[in-house]
Formats: structure tokens, sequence, C-alpha cells
């Protein structure tokens, strides 16, 4: 993307969930993409072609991310049919299968994508590995984590947000996930407390990072620094991270004890702080504590990955 539409849309997304200028140009965006948005009975309804999408109707921002993801979540959850059109119901809680698997699992809104290609590219989880999933959101990742370390293996799931632990919760029961410790605390720069957008969509993230927030569903979470993490819950041998823009501030505060401990990492960088993508950053500072570091965007957004040389 362009750097003048990068800023555009950043600085429509600072202007709230509910501005109504931040609406018309969602509504603008989805339309030049081919997409017809409208709303009905508490729903937002995105449709193109035979495919139709419902969110719930306060979560305005995640249709760009429905519209650029568009084939990926079809191809990802099963739909319903009805009629000549394939249905994803994201309007309300429920059950979600995934198609590949055949699993299913709760989300509290729009589904999590099917992600575990990218998360596994340069390193996949095996038996026996302690894995932490920053930004659990309801599970989906903490599932096939949970599967790909076995008995022997432990995945810890950090989720601050509400409605997600709530789902994640769900789904560690329903799936008898006896290996996942669930922890609704965010992982941050530093340990303590920081201002959370608490409105349990999958861009829920602390205040200063993520893009779009709305003010009245700010709470306070408890953070805890990486290192301190550590200490509390053992050393990982794998992170899977998607905080919506705080990796960067996580990474650096945890230079030298990253420097001292070997741990993998599969970051989502498809945030921008400071005018630019978290990647950068992020491959800037592995690499000067003798990580190796590559990023890519061929699976459809920001990613990076960084592994320990040893």
């Amino acid at each position: 993307m362009n750097t003048l539409y990068e800023s555009l849309r950043e600085s429509f997304l600072r202007l709230g969930p509910q501005h109504p200028a931040l609406r018309m140009a969602i509504r603008i965006q989805a339309r030049l993409n081919g997409f017809r948005l409208s709303s009905r009975d508490q729903a937002l309804i995105l449709a193109k072609g035979s495919r139709k999408m419902l969110l719930p109707l306060n979560h305005y921002p995640q249709v760009p991310t429905a519209v650029h993801m568009w084939d990926l979540y079809f191809d990802t959850i099963e739909p319903k049919i009805e009629g000549s059109w394939e249905v994803l119901d994201f309007s309300t809680p429920g059950l979600r299968t995934y198609r590949r698997s055949g699993v299913s699992l709760w989300a509290p809104g729009m589904a999590e994508d099917d992600t575990m290609d990218v998360y596994n590219a340069r390193y996949t989880p095996k038996s026996g590995d302690i894995v932490w999933d920053l930004g659990a959101h309801a599970g989906a990742t903490v599932y096939f984590f949970s599967k790909l370390v076995g008995a022997t293996g432990r995945v810890v799931a950090f989720e601050p947000d509400d409605d997600s632990y709530k789902y994640l919760l769900k789904n560690v029961e329903l799936h008898h996930l006896d290996n996942v410790t669930p922890v609704k605390k965010a992982i941050s720069g530093e340990t303590g407390f920081a201002s959370f957008s608490m409105d349990g969509t999958q861009g829920a993230g602390i205040a200063g990072f993520t893009q779009c927030s709305d003010p009245s569903k700010m709470r306070q979470v408890e953070t805890m620094s990486l290192a301190d993490a550590c200490k509390e819950y053992g050393v990982p041998t794998y992170i899977k991270m998607d905080i919506e823009g705080a990796e960067a501030e996580v990474i650096e505060k945890s230079l030298s004890f990253l420097k001292e401990h070997a741990i993998h990492f599969a970051i989502e960088s498809d945030h921008r702080v400071n005018g630019e993508f978290t990647t950068i950053p992020l491959n800037r500072m592995f690499m000067s504590i003798g990580y190796e570091a590559s990023s890519s965007t061929e699976y459809g957004i920001q990613f990076m990955w960084a592994d320990p040389i040893h």
C-alpha cells in the first residue's frame, strides 16, 4: 500500500469506530473494492458476488480486514448455504467450523482466519515444546498449537480482552485442552497496568498502539514484561505474537533477555507505529542480538520471523 493511502487510513481510524467520517470512509472503501455494505437487524452485511458476511453492527473497523482477507475467510471457515448465498455469520457469538481440519471453535464475532501455515513457516512447534500465544483471542491458534506440542508440551495463552478470554476458556473446555494455561494478562514492555481497548474484536489492544479504539471501551488490564512472564511461566521454545502494534516495544525492552535465551518467534507485524510497519524495527532489533530475522508479505499481510542462530 502506498504511503498516502496508509496516512489517510490511519487518520480516519484515529477518529474512533463511532465517528460518522470513519464509517463513511469504510463504506467508500468497500464499494471501491466491489463490495456492497449495508446494515439490518443489528448486523453489518458485506456482500460480493454470491458471498455474504455478517458482522456486529458496531464492528465497522473490522470491515477493511474482511475486505482484504475475503477469500481467505471463505476458504478457512465453512459457510452456511442460504439459497444461492454462501454466508459467514459473525454477527453473534457462535461455533465456527474450520474447513481443513473440520474442528469447530467458539468465537465472539469474526472468526480467526487459518494462519497456521504462516506461523509455522520457519519453525513448527513439536511434541514437548513450550509455546506462548500472545494475543490468543478466542483460541483458534491455541487449539492447533496444543495439538502440535502434545501431552508433553504446554501452551500458555495470553489474552486480556474480556469477551475473547471468555471464549478462549470455552474452547479449552470444549476440546479438553489440558496442556493449555490461559492467562488473562497482556504482554507489554513493562510489568504493571495499561489502558486496553476492550472491544472483543481481533483488533483489541493496548492504548497507544491499536489503530482504532473506542474511549468508552477502555479498561485497565494487568501487563507483564516478557522477562517477568518467563520467570512465572517458564522460558518458551516458541512465541506466536499478534498484539496489535505493541510488538516492537515488547522486543525492544527484552533485547538483553533474548540475547541470553533462545526463543523462536512468529510475529504479525502488519501494524504501523510512528509511520512505519513494525517489521522494520523488529528486523533491526533481532539482528542486533544475533538472531536470524526475515519478513514477507506473501501471506497477504506483513509478517516476520526470528530464530536464534545456533
